[in-house]
């Protein structure tokens, strides 16, 4: 679970099904997104402050896949949060939620290694977390191979999925990728 320096990149086995670390202070967004991941046979580790979900994670008590914070939270936001994910080494895949996307804000998370971004309200259909999980398990495989000279270019992908989800696209993604390695 923890990070990876710049001469090995660790790759997890791919799960079956997702561990997923959910912050926010809105009890309704917790129970929203408990459902969601209960739907898809996800796990859900419900957080109502920073601190808990800072806790969890040096705990490594559970193997967390993937992140879902709120932007907006007391002591630590969501972007004082991806910077405490990079200081601590820690490659989970992280994805923000706000009803703030306003393009400045989401090119900031996207920059600070977010790679999903979902707008709420979310309404009533589910969420589906496989493909912000799907695509960092890509990027890692992704950077993996560059460094051992087997990689191939990244291919393009839209920044609207149309459904309410936003996310990176390779431009925004170069920072995610470089500061694994030390120059």
């Amino acid at each position: 679970m923890a990070g990876t320096s710049s001469s090995e990149i660790d790759i997890p086995e791919f799960p079956s099904s997702l561990n997923v670390l959910v912050i926010d202070t809105d009890s309704g967004v917790l129970e929203y997104m408990e459902k969601s991941c209960k739907e898809k046979s996800h796990k859900a580790v419900i957080c109502f402050e920073s601190s808990m979900a800072v806790e969890v994670l040096r705990k490594e008590e559970i193997e967390i896949h993937m992140i879902v914070m709120e932007l907006n939270m007391p002591m630590m936001n969501g972007f004082e949060f991806l910077q405490f994910l990079d200081e601590e080494g820690f490659d989970i895949a992280f994805v923000m939620m706000s009803d703030d996307f306003t393009l400045s804000t989401m090119t900031k998370a996207f920059q600070l290694g977010a790679i999903f971004y979902f707008i709420k309200p979310f309404g009533d259909r589910l969420l589906d977390l496989w493909p912000p999980f799907l695509k960092h398990y890509y990027d890692r495989r992704h950077l993996e191979d560059d460094e051992t000279g087997d990689g191939e270019a990244k291919a393009d992908e839209d920044d609207e999925t149309g459904d309410g989800e936003a996310k990176a696209d390779d431009t925004l993604h170069k920072k995610d990728d470089t500061f694994h390695k030390k120059d």
